[in-house]
């Protein structure tokens, strides 16, 4: 093989590398331009994700004022009527108590007044 054959073929490998070369940049530009995109979308992923965590501590916030100002509040008007409650039961209890303690006596006192007719007749 002659010098000459010999820079024909480096030649030609050298073409054929500038040619892969640039191919290979082409596909180097497609990906930065993926690269990018991807980067955006990314950017795009982590503001959703700010505004997402400060809905959610937003709501956490209304729901914990709102169990503080409505639940709490409701929950004491329901203790304050349970007490009116049970104060009314146990005044009811004590009357139905005086009844039968009466009809008791009245029970004993018909049954001697029916005792005494008897003996009185």
């Amino acid at each position: 093989m002659t010098d000459r054959q010999i820079l024909e073929a480096v030649l030609t490998e050298v073409r054929g590398l500038g040619t892969r070369m640039d191919k290979f940049e082409s596909r180097m530009d497609g990906f930065e331009s993926r690269m990018d995109k991807f980067e955006s979308q990314m950017n795009r992923m982590e503001e959703s994700q700010k505004r997402f965590e400060e809905e959610t501590r937003n709501n956490f916030a209304d729901i914990k004022l709102h169990l503080e100002n409505i639940t709490d509040r409701n929950i004491s008007i329901l203790a304050e009527n349970h007490l009116n409650l049970i104060n009314k039961m146990d005044v009811s209890a004590t009357w139905m108590n005086r009844i039968m303690i009466n009809e008791v006596r009245m029970n004993a006192l018909t049954d001697q007044v029916a005792r005494l007719q008897v003996k009185s007749s």
